[in-house]
């Protein structure tokens, strides 16, 4: 049996605020924009940074990110004293009490669309357990079906370019924190 545990993705419920983006720039509601990123932490991480600025300013009913509100979020988050790690391409946040090291969840889709992440915005660290997952399974796997398996897990259906490629960092995550081996062609638990 696994130790890799199966969740469905929960989307945080913030409250809406309707407020312009002009109005959101130059009178930021820092202490509000500090509450709800905190709320979506709890409820969400490990969660990328991306799609948390995603989740707070959708809240304020801000759908498009420019880079001035890209900026004022990033130094937000900077200031706050918040649990976070580097990957490729983005920062992932972290509860407070989480251990990165020995996280074991991956989480799927839920019955609605907003559970459904894109790929790039779940977190290598949940990749690499629905991949330890698959291999708790069928023992041991060449790369192509590995990843293939890993991503219909996940619930992503086609490989296209950033499915492949999250695929691939998920194979070299696990590899480079002992949790899988290559050996000859097959990959397996370690």
């Amino acid at each position: 049996m696994s130790s890799f545990k199966k969740k469905i993705y929960q989307v945080t419920d913030l409250p809406f605020t309707s407020v312009s983006s002009k109005d959101f720039l130059e009178n930021p509601p820092v202490a509000e924009i500090k509450k709800r990123i905190q709320t979506v932490i709890k409820k969400e991480a490990p969660i990328t940074e991306w799609l948390l600025i995603k989740r707070v300013i959708n809240s304020f009913d801000i759908w498009r990110s420019g880079s001035s509100i890209k900026e004022l979020m990033t130094d937000v988050l900077l200031s706050m004293p918040l649990a976070k790690t580097a990957e490729h391409n983005d920062s992932v946040y972290w509860k407070k009490q989480s251990d990165p090291a020995s996280y074991n969840e991956y989480r799927i889709f839920g019955n609605d669309d907003l559970s459904c992440r894109d790929v790039m915005q779940v977190p290598e660290a949940e990749l690499a357990n629905a991949l330890c997952a698959v291999l708790s399974e069928k023992g041991s796997l060449p790369y192509d079906e590995l990843t293939r398996e890993t991503a219909a897990l996940m619930g992503y259906t086609k490989m296209g370019s950033n499915v492949k490629a999250c695929m691939d960092n998920a194979v070299k995550y696990s590899v480079k924190h002992k949790k899988i081996q290559k050996k000859k062609e097959l990959y397996a638990l370690k």
